[in-house]
Order: C-alpha cells, then structure tokens, then sequence
C-alpha cells in the first residue's frame, strides 16, 4: 500500500464492492484472500498491518466517503484490538489535525467479540490471559468517549471480568475456513457489529 494515495496517485473506477473489510492481521487477511472472500462477498479486503498506517486509513477513508461503501474493521479481541478499531473510527490523538483526513466515524466493529467464546464454543486452550497491561489499558478505554455506548461498556467489561482475551486465529479452531465461511457471513447477515 503506498503512503501516498490521494487523487493524484489513485482514483476509483467502476466497483460492484459493497464494502470494505480492515483486516488487522496479515495471517487473517491471507485467509481471506485464499478463499476469495472478496470474490464471493463483493467487498474490498484491506490488511491494517496490525495499526493501519496513515496510507491504508486515508485510502479506506477516501473509500469510503467517495464510493459510499460502509467499514467493517475485523481485530484482535483484546485491548490493543479495540485501539486499531478506535483510531480508523477516531483517528490517531498524536494526528489529531489529520483526523477529518482518515478517521471513518461510521466505522463498524465486527472483529472478535468478548462474547464470542460462548456464541462460537471457543476452547478455553486459545484464551490468552490478560497481563495487568491488558487490563489496566482495558479499563482506561471504559473512560474514552468514543467506548461510552453501553454495548461497548458491556463488551470491555465483559474482557475484564474474564481476564481473558482472543486473538482471530482462534476461529480456527473450529476450521481453517470457518472465519469466512461461517463467522463473518454470520455476523454480517445478523448485524452483529459495534459501531
């Protein structure tokens, strides 16, 4: 992805996308794009590289406001997952003036829910522990203005009261394919986002 993707470097032809998928990981994204995913679902698959850098959020940004195509933003279920997904909604605090440029305030969250583990039968063996890094930083987002929706205070309160926390790979526990095949597709049909 290059750094640089405005009008001048990238413009936007004919689509049939109907919308874009911000894929945090790499491992996941390559999953995604093996299945044809984006091929079955009509949608752009985009990979953030774990923080999407400013290139990948202006582009989704400059997707999204001029195809009109909604964000889906697929993360970690952790803290540092909720980060990624509160900065391509927010911005970046530390590019607060670049904000207007790349935050994508209808962002959805659909990635890896704290409820999860019961609605999809996770096995305890892919649980991580939280450290106390995770649950002090999990508890500091409970304040942040954009997680003050009661979904989101019951979603992050339900990570601490675990001490646990997912990352996507454990999805595939219950197939290498199930991600895209059953997950996604599911929780897309059901709306079963946080916005």
């Amino acid at each position: 992805m290059p750094s640089i993707v405005e009008t001048s470097v990238i413009r936007f032809g004919r689509h049939e996308a109907k919308y874009i998928l911000l894929i945090e990981k790499d491992a996941v994204w390559t999953r995604f794009n093996e299945d044809k995913f984006w091929k079955r679902n009509n949608c752009i698959i985009v990979q953030g590289g774990g923080q999407p850098p400013r290139g990948v959020r202006r582009l989704v940004q400059r997707l999204h406001r001029e195809l009109k195509l909604p964000v889906y933003v697929l993360v970690d279920n952790d803290p540092w997952g909720f980060y990624i997904y509160s900065v391509v909604k927010q911005g970046s605090i530390n590019l607060a003036f670049e904000s207007m440029r790349m935050a994508v305030p209808d962002a959805r969250f659909i990635g890896l829910s704290s409820f999860d583990k019961v609605t999809y039968k996770l096995p305890s063996n892919v649980a991580i522990k939280m450290d106390d890094g995770d649950v002090a930083r999990a508890k500091q987002m409970l304040g942040y203005p954009w997680f003050a929706d009661k979904r989101w205070q019951r979603e992050i309160q339900e990570m601490v009261r675990s001490g646990v926390k997912f990352e996507l790979e454990a999805l595939s526990r219950r197939g290498i394919s199930f991600i895209t095949e059953e997950y996604l597709p599911k929780k897309l049909r059901d709306k079963d986002w946080l916005e």
